[in-house]
Parts: C-alpha cells; structure tokens; sequence
C-alpha cells in the first residue's frame, strides 16, 4: 500500500474547507481506528501570501505531489518540502505553509 492509494477505509464525503476554497481535506477511517486526511492546496499568490493551520494532535504531512515552504510554529525560517518527502508538527501547534503550486498532501494523525 502507498502513500497514493489506501484500501479498505471509510471516506468521510464531507470536506474540511477553508481559505474561501483554496485548501480542502477528506478524512479517510482503517479499520483499526486510524485517521489520516488526504489533501490539496491551491498557490499562493498577493491575497494569501501563505496558509496557516493548527494542529491537535501530532502529525506527520506527507507530501504526495507538489512542493511547499513550512515553517512550524517556534521556528525562525521556511524549510523546503517536495513529493516524496514529510514534516511533522506536534500537537497543540501549528505551522505556516507557503506554495506556487497545488501540493496535496497526506496527513498521518499519529496522537
């Protein structure tokens, strides 16, 4: 199983949306109990110069395609990310992302 494809999970049909549309999510649920979000995130440009979210828990993004700047909270500079490559953000955190073109990404909630 890759980081693209994932078998027998429940979808939740409803999208997480935000910045008026240009970030959207779907949660996807194992068997197990296990949650991860799949998801897509449009460029930056004058009216969004980068994203900010939050986190509850620990996470580890993966980058599926695309590539970004991430500055987790506490940090002083962006680090680069592309395809192929993660980042992780503890919980009750947050970090900024900035990008010029659409990224999707996979979100492991490991709290």
């Amino acid at each position: 199983m890759t980081a693209a494809q994932f078998t027998s999970v429940t979808v939740d049909a409803q999208a997480t949306i935000s910045y008026d549309g240009r970030c959207s999510s779907r949660t996807i649920m194992f068997e197990d109990g296990r949650h991860k979000t799949l998801g897509i995130i449009l460029p930056c440009d004058n009216s969004v110069e980068h994203y900010q979210f939050s986190t509850n828990t620990s996470e580890r993004i993966e980058i599926i395609s695309g590539e970004c700047e991430v500055k987790i909270n506490g940090d002083e500079e962006f680090s680069y990310y592309r395809a192929g490559q993660s980042f992780v953000v503890e919980g009750n955190s947050g970090f900024s992302l900035r990008t010029e073109e659409i990224a999707q990404y996979v979100c492991h909630l490991e709290g």
